[in-house]
C-alpha cells in the first residue's frame, strides 16, 4: 500500500504525521555554567550534564541508570535557578568546535535521581505533543532536523546555535504507535553497537595492560631476557626535520579532525592530523613521528610509515625522524600515562589550552628503551597487532552507526 504524503517545508512526509515548531513544542528550562573542575565521577547528590559529554560520550537517548553521569562537587555553587530534569526532557549542546553544535540527548530512566543541565546546554521540556520515549532523542539528531540548524550555526573558532535559531525549526510528530515501532528498531541496533563498544573497551584495556608491561620492561620477551635497557634523551635518538613536512599553499577551506572528514578542492578525502586550529596542507615524507607540542587531551602522537600528499596537519607539530629507534615503539611510549603526565607538567603557556612543549624540552626528555632495536621492533609488532584488532572493532562500530543513520533517514522519508 502506497502511503499518501504531503509537501512540507522540510520535505514530503505522510499525511497523518503532524508538524509543529520547536517553540510550540518545548519550554526552555534553566541550566548552570559549572565547568569540569566542579564535577566528579565519585558520587554526590545531584548529577550534571556537561555539553562535552553530549558531544562525545552520551547516546541520543540517555539511560540514566546505565551511563556514568558526573556529579556536582559542591551544591553551594549550584544556582537556585537551575531546574531539575525529568524523563522526556531534552538537552541540547549549543556549542561545539564544528557543526555538531546542536547535538541532543533525551533523558530517560532518571528514577529518583536528581539531574541538571550544565555549561553550554539548552534544556527543554515538552509542552505540546505526544512523544514515545526515545523518539525525540532519535529525531532531533537526524539529518532531517539537524539540517535545519546548520544555516544558523555561527562562529569561527567555536560554533554555536542560539535559542532563537532553534525556535522556528520544525518537529515531526508521527502517530504514537509509529514512533514506538521506529524507536524499537533503532534500540535494537543501539544494543548491537553497545555490544561492540563493550568489546572495544575490553580490547583497549588489554592494550593498556600490554603497554604498561612491555614499555616499562616489567615483562621481557623470552628471546630478549637479560638484554639491556638504557636511559636516553629523545634528542640523542634522532632529530626534528623541517624537510620532512613540505608546506604548500594553504587555501581558504576550514578543515576539522574530530568531527567530519576533510576534503580537498576536488572533493577527495584527505588525511588530517592534529586539532582543527592552525592547520595547513602538507606533503609528509615517511617514516616520521608527528608530535603535537600543544598540551591537548586528544591524540597527541602519530606515526606515519608511508609518504602522503596534501595531508592536513597542525602547524604545531614537531616532526621527528630517526634511524636509531623504532618510531612505532616510540609513539606507543610517548602515549603512555607517565609520559603524558610529564609532558603536561613540562608545558608552559598562559592557559591550559595554550600550553606547549618547547622543541628543546621534547628533545631533552629522557626515556628508558631497549638498547637493541630488534627488541623495540618486536614490542612494536605486538602493540601494532592489538591496534589493528581495535581498528577492526572501530570500523564495525562506524559501519553500524552508518546503518543506524540510514535507518533513521528511511523511517523519516518513507
Amino acid at each position: 500500500m502506497v502511503r499518501e504524503i504531503k509537501h512540507t517545508e522540510i520535505g514530503d512526509i505522510p499525511v497523518d504525521w503532524k508538524l509543529q515548531t520547536f517553540e510550540e513544542t518545548f519550554r526552555v528550562l534553566s541550566n548552570n555554567t559549572l565547568s569540569r573542575e566542579n564535577l566528579n565521577n565519585r558520587g554526590g547528590a545531584v548529577r550534571n550534564i556537561h555539553y562535552g559529554d553530549i558531544l562525545t560520550r552520551f547516546p541520543e537517548v540517555l539511560d540514566c541508570c546505565e551511563e556514568d553521569i558526573p556529579y556536582i562537587n559542591d551544591l553551594g555553587v549550584l544556582t537556585s535557578s537551575a531546574q531539575l530534569l525529568q524523563d522526556g526532557d531534552i538537552i541540547i549542546a549549543d556549542t561545539a568546535e564544528d557543526e555538531t553544535a546542536g547535538k541532543v540527548i533525551e533523558v530517560q530512566n532518571l528514577g529518583a535521581g536528581k539531574l541538571v543541565a550544565g555549561l553550554h546546554t539548552i534544556p527543554c521540556r515538552v509542552k505540546k505533543g505526544d512523544f514515545a520515549p526515545g523518539w525525540l532523542g532519535y529525531y532531533l539528531n537526524s539529518n532531517l532536523f539537524h539540517d535545519q540548524i546548520i544555516p544558523f550555526i555561527t562562529g569561527i573558532k567555536v560554533s554555536s546555535v542560539s535559542k532563537s535559531a532553534l525556535s522556528e525549526t520544525l518537529i515531526v510528530i508521527p502517530p504514537i504507535n509509529e514512533q514506538e515501532e521506529i524507536v524499537k528498531s533503532l534500540e535494537d541496533i543501539d544494543r548491537l553497537i553497545a555490544t561492540r563498544k563493550s568489546l572495544l573497551a575490553k580490547k583497549e584495556k588489554i592494550k593498556q595492560g600490554l603497554r604498561q608491561r612491555l614499555l616499562t620492561g616489567n615483562y621481557r620477551l623470552p628471546q630478549f631476557e637479560g638484554a639491556e635497557w638504557v636511559d636516553i634523551k629523545i634528542g640523542e635518538l634522532g632529530q626534528l626535520s623541517k624537510n620532512s613536512i613540505d608546506p604548500q599553499q594553504f587555501k581558504d577551506e576550514q578543515f576539522w579532525e574530530y568531527s567530519m572528514p576533510a576534503y580537498d578542492e576536488n572533493k577527495t578525502p584527505v588525511r588530517v592530523y592534529g586539532n582543527q586550529m592552525n592547520s595547513a596542507r602538507f606533503t609528509i615524507f615517511a617514516p616520521i613521528l608527528l608530535f603535537n607540542k600543544l598540551n591537548v587531551r586528544q591524540k597527541r602522537v602519530w606515526f606515519i610509515d608511508e609518504c602522503e600528499q596534501d595531508s592536513i596537519c597542525s602547524t604545531e607539530f614537531l616532526p621527528f625522524i630517526s634511524s636509531k629507534v623504532d618510531l612505532y615503539f616510540l609513539m606507543e611510549l610517548l602515549l603512555t600515562d607517565k609520559v603524558t603526565f610529564d609532558f603536561e607538567n613540562m608545558s608552559t603557556g598562559t592557559s591550559n589550552s595554550q600550553k606547549r612543549i618547547s622543541p628543546d624540552s621534547f628533545l631533552e626528555y629522557e626515556i628508558k628503551i631497549p638498547k637493541e632495536k630488534e627488541e623495540q621492533e618486536q614490542i612494536a609488532l605486538i602493540l601494532r597487532d592489538v591496534n589493528n584488532d581495535i581498528k577492526v572493532f572501530e570500523e564495525e562500530i562506524e559501519k553500524y552507526m552508518n546503518i543506524k543513520q540510514g535507518m533513521i533517514s528511511y523511517f523519516l522519508e518513507n
